[in-house]
């Protein structure tokens, strides 16, 4: 299954990763891990992944010995 990509800039970094969507699941997979969600008519799936991709990174940022 291919991906589609993203791009976030958060706190002046840019993020990569990207998404698939599989029935009604969407799955953001970055190199810092991986976030799913089921998929609501009333948002698309482009801004649904830039969520879960921001959400991977904040919770990143907030381990102990994080590196971001």
């Amino acid at each position: 299954m291919a991906g589609h990509a993203i791009h976030i800039k958060l706190d002046g970094r840019t993020y990569s990763g990207t998404f698939v969507v599989d029935r009604k699941v969407l799955t953001v997979t970055t190199t810092y891990g991986t976030k799913a969600a089921e998929i609501s008519p009333k948002i698309s799936h482009q801004l649904l992944a830039h969520q879960l991709l921001e959400e991977i990174i904040r919770e990143e940022k907030a381990r102990k010995g994080s590196t971001l």
